[in-house]
């Protein structure tokens, strides 16, 4: 149940001394002038401010399998924009410059409307929200995608998860679609490495998987780190039981970056193993990340091939509005 539907989105409470940013799950306590973790958002005169607001500091355009959807527009170009900063500290984060270590980066100057601009000039359909996390900018992403809904224009968003719960809730009301990496089961290398709490993360998966926003997954499988068995198969059960077995589990290779340098890459067999214990616990869709592997989609029903890929080049689709042409069962995604 949605404890927030009769409720406007508020940003900050206000106390005597300080106000409470209410974005994410750290809910940080900030006194004037003070910078939230995410370095991000601000106490400036008792107001929570954005101060990345206007200020991307990443801006491309890309295919969308690489934000990674694989269940949404296949083949589609999109305009993905990031700023600075992170409310988690992730030692494998490929994105550290900007998320981590940006003290250097200059950032660009490009107000909402002029975001929606460049993706209409550039006859984009959709803004992608990522690189650094995107929900310590919240404001201003949800800014660009109302104005960007109005245009026809669609917005998705790849995320950790660490919002909070009233965020989670608010997500469906402007965005198409959000790719969740759910980096562990196991809470306390979240609470003590990551810099997060895992039962909130798992909360706000629920209510993104049962509100109208499609909803996709991706663990970066680390060996030694979170391939074990044990954890895999938790993993996989959640994703089964509680958010549906049509939600597609990306399942991405590791590779040595950051203050993870000298961890191997995944090996191929961790993967594979991976792969196993999703397909044996009941996922329809289990795909791989960072590999040159063959990635297809197949109706859950009839195994029919429906699409074959690998990164962004598309070798096959057999989607007909939606549904499988053999046996005409709807393929849960995003299509047109």
């Amino acid at each position: 149940m949605n404890l927030y539907s009769n409720k406007p989105l508020q940003y900050f409470q206000k106390h005597q001394n300080h106000i409470t940013c209410l974005i994410c799950q750290h809910f940080c306590e900030l006194k004037e002038n003070e910078l939230g973790k995410c370095a991000n958002q601000k106490n400036i005169n008792s107001e929570l401010i954005g101060v990345t607001k206007d200020k991307p500091s990443a801006i491309s355009i890309d295919y969308i399998e690489n934000r990674p959807f694989l269940h949404f527009m296949p083949g589609s170009s999109v305009l993905c924009i990031g700023t600075v900063g992170c409310n988690m500290h992730c030692p494998s984060c490929q994105n550290h410059q900007i998320s981590q270590h940006f003290s250097h980066v200059e950032p660009l100057a490009l107000s909402p409307i002029e975001i929606v601009k460049l993706a209409l000039e550039q006859n984009i359909k959709i803004i992608s929200f990522g690189y650094n996390e995107p929900i310590i900018y919240y404001p201003y992403a949800k800014e660009i995608g109302l104005i960007a809904r109005d245009k026809g224009i669609k917005c998705v968003m790849q995320t950790s998860g660490y919002m909070s719960e009233q965020i989670a809730y608010d997500m469906s009301s402007w965005l198409d679609a959000v790719h969740v990496d759910l980096k562990s089961y196991n809470a306390s290398y979240y609470k003590n490495i990551l810099g997060a709490e895992l039962p909130a993360i798992k909360e706000n998966l629920k209510i993104l998987a049962h509100n109208s926003v499609w909803l996709e997954l991706t663990t970066l499988v680390i060996d030694g780190i979170n391939d074990s068995d044990e954890e895999l198969e938790a993993m996989a059960y959640f994703i089964d039981e509680e958010l549906g077995s049509h939600i597609p589990w990306h399942l991405s290779a590791f590779e040595p970056d950051n203050l993870m340098k000298n961890q191997p890459s995944t090996s191929t067999q961790s993967l594979l193993n991976a792969y196993e214990i999703a397909k044996k616990q009941g996922l329809y869709h289990v795909y791989f990340g960072n590999v040159p592997f063959l990635n297809e989609t197949n109706c859950p029903s009839c195994n029919a091939l429906l699409l074959q890929r690998r990164n962004e080049e598309i070798f096959e689709n057999h989607i007909w509005e939606g549904s499988c042409p053999n046996c005409s069962r709807a393929i849960e995604g995003v299509w047109k």
